[in-house]
């Protein structure tokens, strides 16, 4: 029973050393803008009012834009998904959308 519990202790420490060290990794953080807006202008005369719309992030994902992968939030506005989007730096290429949340972590 002993060398199966001192396995066991040896695992988790092991396992606990691998998350701080992925925790350590030199890494960046991007957080969505919390809020977008759309502005609308028009030619018409004065008579004619122009709806301005604005909304909170409300998702966000990784996704391919062209051959390029791209960080994206997600807003909605004029009845339609609005994206809002950045590509990963060259210094920090590697990236994730942290689960349940409307950020991303990029890595070396």
């Amino acid at each position: 029973m002993r060398p199966y519990l001192f396995a066991a202790v040896a695992f988790l420490g092991l396992m606990g050393g691998a998350t701080i060290e992925a925790q350590a990794a030199p890494h960046v953080v991007y957080d969505c803008p919390p809020e977008a807006s759309g502005m609308v202008s028009h030619t018409g005369d004065a008579g004619w009012i122009a709806t301005n719309q604005s909304s909170g992030v409300r998702t966000a994902r990784m996704e391919t834009i062209g051959s390029d992968v791209a960080m994206v939030c997600i807003y909605r506005m004029f009845g339609a998904e609005y994206w809002i989007f950045r590509h990963p730096t060259a210094d920090f290429p590697n990236c994730r959308r942290i689960e349940g949340q409307s950020r991303f972590a990029c890595y070396h």
